[in-house]
């Protein structure tokens, strides 16, 4: 065996490994977008205590235009329920699309 044998093999192992890698902005962004954390989520959880105005009821998700949220309280999940339409509408002002459909709460 030469010394080239061996610089080819290594060159071969580098070229097979940058193959493989993957940005992490990529993996990132993918990752956002699997959990529905877009810019309209952090919006939403920034308004969601003001609007809300439930001090138990924490946002815990956010996926094709539903809210999921959790509470320690049924109570909560009940107002939060009675008052879910003017919630969204509330909501869907602030990132200015109707892009929010529905909020589900459940108890933690």
């Amino acid at each position: 065996m030469t010394f080239s044998f061996f610089e080819e093999k290594k060159q071969k192992y580098k070229a097979e490994r940058k193959s493989n890698l993957t940005e992490v902005s990529g993996v990132m962004e993918a990752l956002k977008k699997m959990l529905g954390l877009d810019s309209d989520f952090f919006t939403i959880a920034k308004v969601w205590d003001k609007e809300v105005n439930v001090d138990s009821a924490e946002i815990s998700g956010f996926k094709d235009g539903v809210i999921y949220a959790q509470t320690p309280y049924s109570a909560a999940v009940h107002e939060i329920n009675l008052r879910k339409k003017e919630i969204i509408r509330r909501l869907n002002q602030y990132i200015g699309t109707n892009k929010i459909k529905n909020i589900k709460v459940t108890i933690k």
